[in-house]
């Protein structure tokens, strides 16, 4: 009987230690990966995608489209890293208009009258294959070019810069590089 009465004890201390690891592991998960977390750290001005191409042909600037998923460890660190460098945030907040895009939403957007998820906008019109990607759209919203993959801020600045100043229209990447090692 005694027997018996400690094996109940040892279930309930299991059982409610498993409770207590579940519910802790949960609270890390949604502290340390949920997507705003970050989102509102850039202090970045990220918009719709139909509203980032309005915003972009009405001012004449490039768009640059910002495509995520919640669960990709190198679109946290280029969140965390790359997009709050203060240089980065500067030039984006200044010349770019800015849309994030979660590869796996089914939040729905308009594309030339037409409604999509997110995820397709992502893989039928951007073909995103890996995530993190980006994508540079001129100001009448046709395409520049990708950038797929984890990018540092280092990195990263002259590839705004050479949109930016629209030396894509008449040099390649390394063209352009080579250019301003002059």
């Amino acid at each position: 009987m005694l027997g018996k009465r400690l094996e109940k004890k040892e279930k309930a201390y299991l059982c409610l230690f498993f409770i207590l690891l579940l519910t802790f592991g949960l609270l890390s998960y949604c502290y340390c990966y949920h997507p705003l977390s970050v989102y509102a750290q850039d202090n970045l001005s990220w918009l719709l995608y139909e509203q980032a191409l309005t915003k972009s042909r009405v001012e004449n600037i490039p768009t640059l489209l910002y495509f995520y998923t919640d669960n990709c460890g190198w679109c946290r660190k280029m969140e965390q890293e790359t997009f709050t460098s203060k240089e980065i945030k500067e030039l984006l907040g200044e010349n770019f208009s800015l849309a994030r895009i979660n590869g796996n939403s089914n939040n729905m957007v308009v594309v030339d009258g037409k409604k999509m998820t997110e995820r397709q906008l992502s893989t039928v019109i951007y073909q995103v294959r890996g995530y993190p990607t980006i994508w540079f759209l001129a100001s009448d919203s046709q395409k520049i070019a990708s950038l797929p993959g984890y990018i540092s801020s280092q990195e990263f600045l002259p590839v705004l810069l050479y949109i930016r100043d629209g030396f894509y229209k008449e040099y390649t990447f390394l063209e352009y590089m080579k250019l301003q090692k002059k």
